[in-house]
């Protein structure tokens, strides 16, 4: 049985993490930190958790107190955290950015600050389960990937590790529930603006694409060149993402459904459908990641990719990692 703590407990991913959590079978105590909120009851933020537990304050954590932390806070905070933890035995998963990208340069343009601790990027492990968990299993620090990326990555990796699309054609055109801009933006009166609404915001410039192309490369050995669009949905949570790739040769359906379920064979939340479009409202709630293909004329294909991402975007696949870091299954207490 294992000690774990949740730092910001208190924002969406946080409150999911305390749902997956509380009830989890190898886990025996979870503390509650929060900046702000401390002396609170966790309750105060969501009715659908059992516990109530009060929040503690961060300044008093002691990290050789826990097997694992998870992280839910904004960008900046676990680099700014790393020399507290560092010679300590506990293993960390960051569900902010801080350690998503291999590049300083890359990673400080797109962030706008100053990386703490750029000289163990390299030592990293990117926590996308399905392509990493050997290297999660005995990871110290692992970077919980994004929302998009992770639909994107899923949904691209075989056919680039295969050679067959063209790598200079790819557009992933990408839409969220607006639970991804987080508890602040709501508050702020994002909800209000999206009601019976369809936003795209922030072409060419948003924070996944470094963090999508940076994995794609690896997955082709050469610079992938990718149009990435993202948009927010007048829906709470879930990701669509459509995929518009051109094969290099002709492809039948059942050829590209069979290499996706032999690639992803022992991967139980990667779910390959034979003929229906995936939709987000099958996924939700899930750690699932629903894909569909659709070949058109000319070597068109167009993929279909859908997750729930507060959960496989975000807090279920944090605790996906946790299970491989702690050698439990890593399908322990998640839905699929």
């Amino acid at each position: 049985m294992s000690t774990i703590a949740i730092v910001g407990a208190t924002g969406f991913t946080g409150i999911e993490l305390v749902k997956l959590l509380e009830n989890h079978p190898k886990i025996n105590q979870i503390d509650l930190f929060s900046f702000s909120n401390a002396g609170k009851k966790i309750k105060d933020f969501s009715n659908d958790i059992e516990t109530e537990d009060i929040l503690k304050d961060f300044a008093t954590i002691k990290y050789n107190d826990y097997s694992l932390v998870f992280f839910a806070c904004p960008n900046g905070t676990v680099m700014n955290a790393y020399s507290d933890f560092k010679n300590s035995e506990t293993k960390v998963i960051d569900l902010a950015a801080d350690y998503r990208l291999d590049n300083e340069e890359v990673w400080e343009k797109y962030y706008g600050l100053k990386h703490k601790s750029p000289e163990i990027l390299s030592e990293i492990v990117y926590g996308l389960t399905e392509l990493n968990r050997n290297k999660i299993k005995d990871a110290k620090i692992v970077a919980n990937p994004g929302c998009y990326p992770t639909a994107a990555i899923i949904s691209l990796f075989p056919l680039l590790k295969e050679k067959l699309i063209n790598e200079n054609s790819i557009i992933i055109d990408a839409k969220s529930g607006y639970s991804g801009a987080g508890r602040n933006k709501i508050e702020a009166g994002l909800d209000k603006k999206i009601n019976n609404n369809f936003i795209p915001y922030n072409f060419y410039k948003h924070r996944h694409k470094p963090e999508i192309s940076q994995e794609l490369n690896k997955a082709s050995g050469n610079d992938v060149k990718i149009t990435f669009s993202p948009h927010i949905l007048p829906i709470y949570r879930g990701i669509l993402e459509t995929i518009y790739v051109d094969l290099n040769d002709d492809m039948l359906h059942v050829e590209i459904i069979n290499l996706y379920n032999e690639f992803y064979k022992t991967d139980s939340f990667v779910k390959v459908s034979e003929s229906e479009f995936s939709e987000i409202k099958n996924v939700i709630n899930t750690n699932n990641v629903n894909l569909s293909f659709h070949v058109g004329q000319d070597k068109k294909l167009t993929i279909v990719a859908v997750i729930d991402n507060l959960l496989k975007g975000a807090a279920g696949q944090a605790v996906q990692n946790m299970n491989v870091m702690m050698g439990f299954e890593a399908t322990t207490y998640l839905i699929n």
